[in-house]
């Protein structure tokens, strides 16, 4: 017998989009269409992050300390070193937007992360702009670095997931819940907008 049907109430994209729009009103800023798309789009990569494609190998961006991908970025190739700056702007924005706490308890400095994310940014925008003549996606990054302290708290707030669940943990969760049909998860999942259909409801054991 197969597992339960899982009918998600909202799409990856459609639930990030609500909750980013919700914290920018929230927190009264201004971003453009651009920009929420983007956050929409790093939010759902970094469900299942994929491998980071350089020069020289490939890397779990949420693994490999980021003082190692600007090494990397800064010793790749040229036609490599957007990428990987890319990648490192993104990484920096997401764990100093949705690992606050973990910030709050150690002696790390989150402006650590927010000055890594704000000068990734804008070595890809100069490398779109001086390399490839693209003056949207320059235009694009620069922004992102220019706001990025804005965006870390976007995401900080989006992070804060009923039950301190985050949104990496929701198809975990659901696993779970499709081999016990834990009545506590699967309040969790309808909390978080999804709601599987079929299987008994009885606690775990």
């Amino acid at each position: 017998m197969g597992a339960p049907a899982l009918q998600v109430m909202a799409s990856p994209h459609e639930f990030f989009r609500d909750k980013i729009a919700e914290a920018v009103t929230n927190q009264k800023i201004v971003l453009s269409d651009d920009i929420e798309f983007y956050l929409v789009n790093l939010l759902c990569d970094y469900i299942t992050p994929k491998k980071l494609e350089s020069f020289y190998g490939q890397y779990d961006p949420l693994e490999t300390p980021i003082a190692f991908l600007l090494k990397e970025a800064i010793e790749a190739p040229l036609t490599y070193r957007a990428k990987i700056y890319k990648h490192l702007g993104d990484t920096s924005l997401y764990l100093a937007g949705f690992f606050q706490d973990f910030f709050n308890r150690k002696t790390y400095d989150i402006n650590y992360y927010i000055d890594m994310g704000q000068s990734a940014y804008s070595n890809v925008s100069t490398i779109m702009r001086d390399q490839h003549g693209d003056k949207h996606f320059s235009a694009m990054y620069g922004t992102l670095s220019m706001q990025f302290k804005n965006l870390v708290e976007v995401v900080a707030e989006v992070s804060e997931t009923p039950e301190s669940v985050g949104a990496a943990d929701i198809l975990s969760l659901y696993d779970r819940w499709t081999r016990t049909n834990s009545v506590r998860l699967l309040r969790i999942l309808q909390n978080a907008g999804i709601s599987p259909i079929g299987g008994s409801t009885d606690d775990e054991q």
